[in-house]
């Protein structure tokens, strides 16, 4: 049966059917065909995917950062992180990253980041200077920051199917988060150099910080009530997604008066929209994996890697190189939820810390959403700029080694992600 799972999902995606579909009728093909099951269990196991009180945080931060990102709050974070960072060299190279870093307290998504904020700075970058291909590489790795620092859609369906602290997840991502933007950021400088890109005029003073504070403090503080509140205990993931999203359209209705109830019909119409796919791919990919353990793939995957190496280091790596391999041509969600209930316990197994994992898996697949060749985040500014993948890639090149070397120091120093775990004790 397991020849069988494998061999039709990977021909029924190769036929271009949708990533949904293909889980799903490989599976039923399991249980109809091969008797795998009953059909009873085609709806029970897709709900028992989708039934979880912690993915509806989902929708929920889909939602808030819709509504924050028409509120009014791209303008002013933009003028904000340019009065931080505007004088460096390479400058709005450094404010796309910058303003992906505070957007990734608000959306939770990657993808909403590269259309949304990050989507802003590309035509002003065109118009300063900056090559085309820069301009998008850095676009598109930026908004991979949207899942590491919290909220992060990609940590609440892990956290849904593992079982972990939603909130020590949001809080692992932190540092990770900024030290990957901190990556970005140098890897702009040296490229900005290399291409001279005239400087910015001006130089850092606190006056127009201040102005930009002022300016952006109520999409500033989306993230410190998001955080905070969990850390405090006060609330669960989910009911700060509640919070997120009352305060999202407080922000935008009152506080800045710029949200329409255009506004509001989009946000709820894109939220219906990316949270109905991200729920027909998790059930379809529940199903799927329930069969792959029936047929024992997740009993041949742990003797495989156990024999290969027990040390906790070569089997995280190993657990990361899947992962990174498979999102470059699967959907993140499919990967998570296909991969985590057969790897997980794996990693349990060999005394490998589910908070380390689970961020690091998030890095890591915010990587594969920049590679080819399913990579959402750089198709999408590749389309907002109407260049190739593959005139963009070499340039993009720098900014994932950057990253891997982000990934090799959490590899190494673990305590980067758990520090700020601790404030949840």
């Amino acid at each position: 049966m397991i020849a069988w799972l494998l061999i039709s999902f990977f021909v029924l995606l190769f036929l271009g059917v949708p990533i949904a579909m293909s889980l799903g009728l490989s599976a039923m093909g399991g249980i109809l065909f091969l008797g795998g099951g009953s059909t009873v269990t085609i709806a029970q196991r897709m709900f028992e995917g989708m039934n979880s009180f912690a993915l509806l945080a989902i929708p929920l931060y889909t939602f808030a950062g819709f509504t924050m990102s028409k509120g009014g709050i791209s303008k002013r974070l933009m003028d904000f992180c340019y009065s931080i960072v505007g004088h460096i060299y390479g400058g709005l190279a450094h404010v796309n990253v910058l303003s992906s870093m505070i957007f990734a307290g608000i959306s939770g998504s990657a993808v909403a980041d590269t259309a949304g904020v990050s989507g802003m700075f590309m035509p002003e970058m065109i118009r300063k200077g900056y090559s085309k291909n820069f301009t998008v590489a850095v676009t598109a790795i930026s908004s991979t920051i949207g899942i590491i620092i919290p909220p992060s859609i990609p940590m609440v369906v892990i956290a849904g199917i593992c079982g972990i602290s939603t909130g020590k997840l949001f809080l692992g991502g932190i540092i990770p988060g900024i030290l990957c933007g901190l990556a970005q950021m140098i890897v702009s400088y040296f490229l900005a150099k290399k291409e001279g890109v005239p400087k910015e005029p001006g130089h850092f003073t606190i006056g127009p910080v201040l102005h930009g504070l002022w300016e952006s403090w109520p999409a500033l503080l989306m993230p410190i009530i998001i955080v905070g509140t969990i850390t405090m205990g006060i609330v669960s993931p989910t009911e700060a997604g509640v919070i997120a999203v009352v305060y999202g359209l407080f922000a935008g209705g009152i506080i800045y008066r710029e949200l329409k109830w255009e506004d509001i019909k989009f946000a709820f119409a894109e939220t219906v929209r990316t949270s109905g796919r991200i729920f027909i791919v998790i059930g379809a990919a529940k199903l799927y994996t329930v069969m792959l353990t029936t047929a024992g793939f997740d009993k041949w995957v742990a003797k495989t890697m156990l024999g290969f190496s027990t040390n906790p280091t070569v089997i995280l790596i190993m657990i990361l190189l899947i992962f990174f391999i498979v999102t470059m041509f699967m959907e993140s969600i499919a990967t998570l939820t296909l991969f985590m209930p057969i790897l997980y316990p794996i990693a349990l197994g060999v005394g490998i810390n589910p908070i380390v994992l689970s961020v690091l898996i998030t890095v890591v697949i915010g990587v594969g959403l920049v590679t080819p060749p399913v990579g959402m985040c750089i198709y999408v500014a590749c389309d907002l700029m109407d260049v190739t993948v593959g005139e963009v890639f070499p340039t993009l090149v720098p900014f994932i080694a950057a990253t891997f070397v982000c990934i090799a120091l959490m590899v190494a120093f673990p305590q980067l992600i758990l520090l700020p775990t601790y404030l949840m004790a």
